[in-house]
């Protein structure tokens, strides 16, 4: 880090001039949040145990290659990092400022901020519900400097994968992380829920673009920074968690907007019990949907809806995937009878049919399988399918060669040794074709979604939610 001028005296206030208004309505947000050139971390420490501290360390360590100003009464190195003062005392101004101190020092400096020219202010500074005074001054704030964002108060941070920007204080990315310029991005009005959907995804091998935590909401809202999002990125999926809202309607908007540029929308709603919404009104201060309310709003711009994280996650991978039509036709493979009749069973319960084989379909695969397998689809081609090298591979092939199926399942497990062969075989069928092939892997290798995924192929660690997951996408209508 270099050394320059320090920031002269501020200049006076004057008021936002409708040009200034202007121009902050078409900043890029969310770029700016996800990917700024520089950015200063206020409360900055060596104290681990401190947001600050953690805040800097996560930035540093992930290899983000813009400017880090720390910004510390306490030290003059931080982290091994020259530290300033005060944010007027930086030798240059920072696109975003991360401000984790206190509340009530922390509507001073951002202010401060904002008097300096910064874009944007994440304040981690925790704001609970009931402490209007300092929420007013912020907004008082914001309307005053319209040219500086806010996101929170009491907000994680954020994280950006195009710019390796971890610019918050969660764990979700401690140790080997993996930053991927993805076209995936979450908003969470919960930091810690933002942040195990974040971890989660990156297990399951769904690769996250961006994360922003909204907290408390004084400035920028779950509605407008989907919007954003939209514009700013085009985004394939974007997965939400939220509570609530302080306008229906700009959050019913966002939602058709997002819609009509062909982005997906997945919801995980807290706070659909009265003990949830009483819950939540301590949590986030905002006002919990009504179910009535919730159904209008989301059914409305055709926005799914997830029960849980692991839920969202399922819908999200198959959303993102090449999705099949409502009234697709599956061939389900297995080396297992069981298996076979879970699955089915699974495709059934949400509307999905089987395709139907002639006799003469079955002619290739009675080549390929001996005299037990049962190839009425579902069809059971027992262990034999691994009994040479590319018995699965031309059993694949068959069925994706079939006129009447539009989607293939094929359910595996507990293959230690063969595993990576497997894994090979799969991959190069659904990457030569053009219809959907997923696989169910029930059992022993425990990461076998996520190396799938890597391969670029759809998978599940359970039959029910692997049919939950494609009728839910199916309903978006094929990709």
């Amino acid at each position: 880090m270099t050394s320059g001028d320090t920031c002269s005296t501020p200049a006076p206030h004057r008021a936002a001039s409708d040009a200034d208004l202007g121009r902050a309505a078409h900043e890029p947000v969310v770029r700016t949040l996800l990917e700024p050139r520089s950015v200063a971390v206020v409360g900055a420490s060596n104290d681990l145990r401190k947001p600050g501290a953690r805040v800097l360390r996560n930035i540093v360590t992930h290899g983000y290659e813009g400017e880090v100003f720390p910004v510390s009464q306490g030290s003059d190195i931080v982290q091994g990092l020259p530290a300033y003062t005060s944010v007027t005392a930086l030798p240059r101004t920072p696109d975003v400022a991360i401000v984790a101190i206190p509340i009530a020092g922390a509507v001073a400096v951002t202010e401060e901020c904002a008097r300096r020219g910064v874009r944007a202010v994440v304040l981690i500074s925790a704001d609970p519900p009931g402490s209007d005074d300092h929420h007013d001054a912020l907004a008082r704030v914001r309307e005053r400097y319209p040219g500086t964002r806010i996101l929170g108060a009491s907000s994680l941070g954020v994280h950006g994968g195009h710019a390796r920007f971890a610019g918050n204080f969660g764990t979700a990315t401690e140790g080997e992380f993996d930053f991927v310029p993805s076209d995936v991005f979450i908003l969470s009005q919960s930091g810690g829920v933002g942040g195990y959907v974040l971890s989660a995804a990156h297990a399951s091998g769904l690769e996250i673009g961006g994360y922003i935590s909204t907290g408390r909401e004084v400035d920028l809202t779950f509605a407008e920074l989907l919007t954003k999002t939209v514009d700013e990125y085009a985004p394939r999926l974007v997965l939400g968690y939220l509570e609530g809202t302080q306008d229906l309607a700009a959050f019913s908007s966002a939602l058709q907007y997002a819609r009509q540029r062909d982005v997906v929308v997945v919801l995980l709603r807290g706070g659909v019990t009265g003990a949830g919404r009483s819950a939540a009104r301590r949590h986030s201060g905002l006002e919990p949907f009504d179910d009535e309310s919730w159904r209008a709003a989301v059914d409305g711009a055709g926005a799914l809806t997830a029960r849980s994280i692991e839920e969202m996650l399922d819908i999200a991978r198959a959303a993102a995937s090449r999705r099949c039509r409502k009234d697709a036709r599956f061939s389900v493979v297995a080396a297992s009878g069981g298996a076979t009749v879970l699955m089915v069973d699974a495709l059934a319960q949400e509307g999905f049919g089987l395709a139907r084989w002639q006799d003469s379909d079955k002619a290739e695969l009675r080549r390929l399988l001996p005299e037990q397998a049962v190839l009425d689809n579902p069809i059971d081609a027992t262990g034999a399918i691994f009994s040479r090298r590319h018995t699965l591979r031309s059993v694949l092939e068959v069925c994706v060669r079939h006129d009447g199926t539009d989607a293939v399942i094929l359910t595996l497990g507990n293959m230690p040794h063969l595993d990576e062969h497997v894994f090979a075989e799969i991959s190069a069928i659904a990457s030569e074709v053009g219809k959907l092939v997923v696989v169910v892997w029930a059992g022993g290798s425990p990461d076998a979604v996520r190396r799938l995924a890597g391969l670029g192929v759809l998978a599940f660690s359970d039959a029910a939610r692997c049919a939950y997951a494609l009728r839910r996408a199916a309903d978006i209508g094929p990709a």
